[in-house]
């Protein structure tokens, strides 16, 4: 009896001392044809920080939108998996004087609520009044239609409480995660900066969908996450995301009480379009997935960093030279490799 005692002892402890989740790596394949250059036919896209798959034009090719950190939208579209068709987005008057104040278009994620098709935006702040500007902002196409040209709507939504919200915006630091689901936002704040140096870990907050209340904060750190620089959900609880400082993509698996059950992440290696011996150093900033499984990601270029060096940059021809002294983005597709 004191042996099944002792036995039944070191069972409970065992359970109890179990992780509650499981943590393991995740297998992502690179899709051939790619990394590709953001341009087409002279046009491009400048320091793009968010994309989102927003779904198949009438000859079913696939079309993403694109935010731009310099006040941009773009839809991008894909003929034949690998060409790429890029048209910018103009704002009509409401939205350019509603534009206008900000002391930059800082715009960071963008992504869309399959529920009911609301497209949202998430602006960083600048200046000394960057919480008044920094927030999540409902964007409107003419006639409802997402593949259209046109945006004549954008209003601020309000979360609550407000001072959770802003607690930790800074100057040029928000929430460059954002995604959505059936019942709740999912707000990933960028990271932490002491002394122009990031922490090595950040929150990623849940509000619910229709009060726009903040019930739950996500701490990184357990999870070796240092920021957070885009969010994507493909269902409920299920949370793609971008650590633009490791280079690591990571898929989070939420219950139904927003418990942790796992966390998946990937290291991702940078390589030059067309030239997948040489590397680059890679700003990754936005993640999404489309309705076959394929995983986009969007590199928004750090200036200081981005050009390689002289011995790689004499190894390429010279479009892709002049594509790299012009600061264009790169955008990475990558299938998911299910064991």
């Amino acid at each position: 009896m004191q042996k099944i005692i002792s036995s039944l002892i070191i069972l409970i402890l065992f359970i109890g001392c179990r992780p509650p989740h499981r943590i393991s790596e995740m297998k992502v394949n690179g899709a051939t044809g790619f990394p590709r250059w953001l341009s087409s036919n002279g046009y491009s896209t400048d320091q793009t920080s968010g994309i989102v798959y927003i779904g198949l034009d009438n000859k079913k090719n696939k079309i993403f939108l694109l935010a731009d950190d310099t006040g941009k939208l773009h839809h991008l579209k894909f003929v034949n998996d690998t060409g790429i068709v890029l048209k910018p987005v103009y704002f009509n008057k409401t939205v350019e004087e509603f534009l206008a104040k900000f002391p930059k278009k800082d715009f960071e994620e963008i992504t869309l609520d399959k529920q009911n098709g609301n497209v949202y935006l998430s602006i960083e702040g600048n200046g000394k009044d960057f919480k008044k500007y920094a927030g999540i902002y409902k964007i409107t196409f003419k006639d409802g239609s997402l593949f259209s040209d046109s945006l004549t709507g954008i209003e601020k939504l309000n979360f609550f409480p407000e001072s959770l919200f802003q607690k930790y915006l800074e100057n040029n630091i928000g929430y460059e995660g954002l995604t959505v689901d059936s019942k709740y936002f999912y707000l990933g704040l960028e990271g932490f900066v002491n002394k122009g140096v990031f922490a090595d870990s950040t929150f990623i907050f849940i509000a619910d969908k229709n009060s726009h209340k903040i019930i739950k904060t996500i701490s990184t750190k357990p999870f070796g996450i240092a920021t957070v620089c885009g969010l994507y959900s493909d269902s409920d609880g299920s949370l793609y995301g971008i650590d633009r400082n490791d280079r690591k993509l990571f898929h989070i698996q939420l219950d139904e009480n927003l418990e942790l059950m796992s966390i998946d992440t990937a290291n991702i290696n940078s390589s030059i379009p067309f030239y997948p011996s040489f590397s680059y150093v890679a700003s990754l900033e936005s993640v999404t997935k489309d309705e076959s499984g394929n995983i986009y990601l969007v590199d928004d270029p750090w200036k200081n960093y981005f050009i390689p060096s002289n011995e790689i940059l004499k190894k390429l021809d010279p479009a892709t030279v002049q594509n790299f002294k012009n600061f264009i983005p790169v955008i990475y597709k990558f299938k998911e490799k299910i064991n």
